[in-house]
């Protein structure tokens, strides 16, 4: 597994680089926190920073995901503008 703990890194990659990085990350966080209940692992700051990496692979998840959802969501033909001036007419006019 590379190391991917910069944010930079993380928004460079592509998607399904980061999903298998995502569950590498997965699994890397689930052997340490059994390692540290069966008392095998000593070193229970290392899983906290897993586990904070595995968080903004996940968050950056979102955040591309997003990000596509709202790219293929068609723009309104109708302007801003006029949208806000037609509600603001039919305000006044009630």
């Amino acid at each position: 597994m590379a190391k991917t703990s910069a944010t930079g890194e993380l928004r460079a990659m592509q998607m399904p680089d980061l999903a298998r990085e995502i569950k590498t990350q997965a699994l890397l966080v689930e052997q340490l926190r059994l390692g540290v209940e069966l008392k095998k692992e000593k070193d229970t700051a290392k899983l906290r920073r897993e586990r904070r990496k595995y968080a903004q692979m996940k968050t950056e998840w979102t955040r591309k995901t997003a990000a596509q959802l709202q790219g293929s969501v068609k723009p309104s033909t109708v302007p801003a503008s006029a949208k806000t001036a037609g509600k603001s007419a039919s305000h006044t006019r009630s």
